[in-house]
């Protein structure tokens, strides 16, 4: 993305009652973030930033209305101060998607104009010039334009991808040190998703003030991040304010890459976690396949929603993934791989590390929340308990702690013999050694402690869901908050076919999810393989299972401009 900035030069007076406004504006145009000349490949586009800014501080007090114009005339100024000669953009190859610009009262900044750039009707090699001016204000007559106020954006068809990337699927940007990462941030574009791909590993010990990518609302800026198989070492975000995390909120596709020894310390009130505060929000999607993040969350804030790789679910999609993570939260909703979730599905993921929570923790979600959330062919063999600076085993929930998922029930505590969220948990396996409550009372006593079940599998959840073929560890030492509650088999259920559970007397939260032991001796790996786990996603070879890095998971990809995939010739695709 390229940024154009118009400028107002303004000498303030106060303005008297029923007076025009004194403020003289001296209007110009300029290009904010100079990347040079946009080199397109035929037929591609590139949209710019148009902007109104306010010069040195000095604040308009009346709004301003602008628009833009192309100014033709202007093409010989530019020509008689450059060496090399430009001809003038045709205007197939541009168009204003938008060119109604606001300079609210007292503001810095107006709102954005664009201009989609095309290479279209081109010759290659040849440098165009696109003179850019101001057409109209409204809300005042007060104003003039500066000597030098036309910018000039300039423009060359090439025929191959530029050094470095362009951004473009075809030639994403190529990010091979630290400093690249950084860099991200000026290439990212409201109006198009940028393409990025990592070259080798990248360690970022050296980098302390990392900015998350796209966490200020609307959440707008789409991504394709490819780690090609590569790692990232020692990133961590450190109260940052909001989002503390890689991405903040990820709205596009993050795929095939590694975080090592990754550190996310948040104490403001936000959800955090190694890849974003968010995944996916409202209608902006996350896609995730082939991501391991690997290190430590700390959030010490007031609020709900802390995961290994993100705080919230909010809309995605986390396949062939896995975090092996100590997450610490003293707030509800804690989970392995994400804290809660809105719209989520879950495939072929596994967590490890420990988690620690109040309510609502789970080795996979602390919960899931939507309408038709999936966790399908998942393991944890997360600790859900931590050791404190005396080396004593603190556990990690107050209460409702689930080996895969915490709560799946719509965040509602009543009407689970009724409530219909189509959530569906299947073939998940919950591989921890211990599953303990840290509220433990001992014996029955439900005149005064009626709290939330916990689970092998899922502790709180509404009967109807989907629940098929999930196993717990055949030796899990399972301690709820009473006595009373133990572990017992529980045959799949669906929406047709309610859940039973063994009810007891004065417990009016009692609602877990066991699902059923694994054969005494069975090593995790071969119960994966008794559900029918997939060779094309797991490596059966240890008594562990591990996502392959060739897993077949993730979305279709993107189709060129011709309409074929990328990296194939238009014959090798059947």
């Amino acid at each position: 993305m390229c940024g154009l900035s118009l400028f107002l030069f303004a000498s303030c007076t106060k303005k008297e009652s029923g007076e025009q406004s004194k403020m003289r504006g001296v209007l110009y145009t300029s290009i904010v973030k100079d990347a040079g000349t946009l080199n397109l490949l035929p037929g591609k586009s590139k949209d710019v930033a148009v902007n109104v800014s306010v010069f040195e501080n000095k604040v308009s007090d009346v709004t301003l209305k602008m628009t833009l114009k192309v100014d033709a005339d202007s093409k010989d100024a530019y020509n008689a101060t450059h060496t090399e000669q430009a001809e003038l953009l045709p205007s197939s190859a541009y168009a204003f998607t938008s060119n109604d610009l606001m300079l609210a009262r007292y503001n810095l900044s107006s709102t954005s104009a664009w201009i989609s750039i095309t290479a279209s009707g081109l010759e290659d090699d040849q440098l165009y010039v696109l003179p850019i001016d101001i057409d109209k204000v409204e809300g005042t007559d007060n104003w003039e334009l500066a000597e030098n106020h036309v910018a000039y954006i300039t423009v060359r068809q090439v025929n191959q991808g530029p050094e470095g990337g362009d951004g473009s699927m075809e030639y994403p940007y190529e990010l091979s040190t630290a400093a690249d990462l950084k860099a991200m941030a000026d290439k990212l574009s409201a109006k198009e998703k940028v393409y990025f791909r990592l070259t080798q590993d990248i360690d970022m010990a050296e980098i302390d003030d990392w900015t998350p990518l796209n966490y200020a609302s609307p959440y707008e800026f789409q991504i394709d991040f490819d780690g090609d198989g590569h790692t990232i070492d020692n990133f961590h975000c450190t109260d940052f304010g909001t989002y503390p995390s890689f991405f903040g909120v990820l709205y596009g596709y993050c795929h095939d890459v590694t975080f090592t020894n990754a550190l996310i310390e948040c104490g403001a009130d936000s959800g955090c976690g190694i890849l974003g505060g968010y995944g996916g929000t409202g209608d902006k999607h996350a896609d995730v396949a082939r991501v391991h993040v690997h290190g430590k969350i700390n959030f010490t804030g007031n609020k709900t929603g802390i995961g290994g790789m993100f705080g919230c679910a909010g809309n995605a999609t986390i396949e062939a993934s896995s975090a092996d993570v100590d997450v610490y939260s003293k707030k509800n909703y804690v989970g392995g791989l994400f804290g809660y979730s809105k719209k989520v599905q879950v495939r072929n993921c596994w967590t490890a590390g420990s988690v620690y929570g109040d309510q609502r923790v789970g080795g996979i979600a602390g919960g899931i929340n939507g309408v038709g959330d999936e966790i399908v062919n998942c393991y944890s063999v997360a600790q859900i308990y931590i050791f404190d600076e005396d080396n004593n085993k603190v556990y990690g929930c107050q209460r409702s702690v689930g080996g895969i998922v915490g709560h799946a029930n719509q965040d509602k505590a009543d009407e689970m013999e009724t409530r219909m969220p189509e959530n569906v948990i299947s073939g998940c396996i919950a591989w921890e050694d211990e599953i303990k409550t840290r509220s433990y009372i001992g014996a029955p006593n439900f005149s005064e402690h009626n709290y939330y079940s916990s689970g092998a599998i899922v502790a709180f959840g509404a009967t109807h869901n989907t629940y098929a073929n999930c196993y717990r560890r055949a030796d899990l030492d399972f301690r709820d908050y009473n006595d009373a509650f133990v572990l017992y088999d529980q045959d799949n259920s669906s929406p047709t076919n309610p859940l039973v559970i063994n009810k007891i007397e004065g417990a009016g939260y009692n609602y877990p999810y066991h699902g059923k032991a694994a054969p005494a001796g069975a090593t995790l790996t071969q119960v994966a393989q008794t559900i029918g786990w997939s060779t094309a996603i797991w490596n059966f070879s240890g008594d562990i299972p591990t996502i392959r890095p060739d897993a077949q998971a993730g979305p279709v990809p993107d189709t060129t401009a011709d309409g074929n995939l990328p990296c194939f010739d238009e014959n090798d695709i059947n």
